[in-house]
């Protein structure tokens, strides 16, 4: 017979696959960016879905567990199968005990907001999760050569230099991410070049604060552009 534990970790795990599911749908996450879960049962592990897009996950067998110190797979046959960017996930999970989920998203609409000083605030009742403000940028190149050894990735963005380019993919620059959430009014992280990353206690939450991060940097570019608009009219 089926234990409570069991059945808790199975629903668990058919809400972290329809989360990915609605996150596709709303042009959250595509071939790319990522969702985590901590496990309730076992705080000191995560699960993700291994490195394939998030639309195609269909079963818990597309789905990894990895633990919070370091990152790796406690199943070491999926050691070739790991996002290179985990590392933004278990250093969050090490640092914020109250955090349950995370959202990584390379989202289009964002982007723009994260290499121009108009800083994404706030702009529809949906989202006023997002800092007054403003949300603050992570930013790769404030780390350079503070590493104490190179960083390896088999992620095609990655120029294979050892340089970390705009991916966080080890501990130093996952821990460096991390800490933009010191602030417990910070629940998004923008990332120049790159995306976002959010937190939420709960998987819930943090699907929702992503689809209205999203929302809000779609509604503040129009909002700028009308208003640009209407000083141009003569």
């Amino acid at each position: 017979m089926e234990t409570l534990n069991e059945r808790q970790l199975d629903q668990l795990q058919h809400d972290f696959i329809s989360a990915l599911h609605i996150l596709h749908y709303h042009h959250v996450l595509d071939a790319y960016g990522h969702l985590s879960v901590r496990n309730p049962l076992m705080r000191d592990i995560f699960i993700m879905s291994r490195n394939m897009a998030p639309a195609l996950v269909s079963s818990a067998n597309d789905l990894i567990t990895l633990t919070i110190d370091g990152a790796k797979p406690t199943d070491t046959s999926n050691q070739n199968r790991l996002f290179s960017e985990r590392f933004i996930h278990s250093e969050i999970y090490k640092q914020y005990p109250g955090v349950n989920a995370i959202v990584h998203s390379h989202c289009q609409a964002v982007l723009p907001f994260t290499i121009n000083r108009v800083r994404l605030r706030p702009c529809i009742h949906l989202a006023g999760f997002l800092r007054h403000e403003g949300c603050p940028v992570f930013d790769t190149r404030n780390h350079e050569g503070m590493r104490l050894g190179p960083s390896h990735s088999d992620n095609p963005a990655d120029d294979g230099s050892g340089s970390s380019g705009l991916l966080v993919k080890d501990e130093f620059l996952g821990r460096k991410l991390a800490y933009k959430f010191i602030d417990t009014k910070t629940t998004v992280v923008l990332m120049r070049g790159h995306g976002f990353t959010t937190v939420a206690s709960s998987l819930q939450n943090v699907v929702f604060r992503a689809i209205y991060t999203a929302q809000n940097a779609v509604v503040q570019k129009e909002a700028i552009t009308m208003q640009n608009a209407a000083m141009a009219v003569v």
